[in-house]
């Protein structure tokens, strides 16, 4: 008799056998994701002077751009745990358009921190976002936020909705 267990891929609920991590449809979805990392890795290794621009925006946007309490949050290490286990259970891909996240650990919080405080830390309130998504995904709430009752919006809009308006405007 063979011992069975579930797919490894989130959602799928097909059985496998036990030596085995993946369905057969799940199987080649995860090598094309190794392959994309892998691939990004040496890219990245190339790009070496692009990392140290993105530092150096990263530094000058933390210094003047970003509220101070906001960049106070983000250094304390209760953050660093929380994106660093989102990071992981996101297994390092962008959840809007499933590009491999490898520069920086970009962890979003759904429903953006200056309007729903009190979800700070919360995992469900929680996404690894690529750098093109994530821009986009700013943009948006930033012209959200410019709309009448825009703060109350953003507490509000549902993480299906953002990835629905994020490969809208990807496309």
């Amino acid at each position: 008799m063979t011992l069975m267990k579930h797919c490894n891929w989130g959602g799928c609920n097909k059985v496998v056998p036990k030596g085995q991590s993946f369905c057969d449809k799940h199987e080649a979805m995860n090598e094309q994701r190794k392959a994309d990392y892998k691939a990004s890795l040496n890219h990245q290794s190339q790009t070496d002077t692009g990392k140290q621009v993105r530092r150096d925006h990263q530094a000058y946007y933390n210094h003047v751009r970003r509220d101070p309490e906001a960049n106070s949050f983000y250094h304390t290490k209760q953050w660093q745990n929380v994106r660093d286990y989102v990071y992981s259970r996101d297994m390092a891909t962008c959840q809007v358009c499933g590009n491999a996240v490898t520069d920086r650990k970009i962890v979003d919080h759904i429903h953006p921190l200056k309007v729903s405080n009190e979800e700070r830390l919360s995992q469900d309130n929680l996404w690894t976002l690529c750098y093109r998504c994530h821009n986009i995904k700013t943009q948006l709430e930033e012209s959200i936020k410019s709309q009448p009752n825009g703060t109350n919006k953003l507490a509000h809009i549902s993480k299906g909705w953002w990835v629905k308006a994020i490969k809208e405007k990807i496309k």
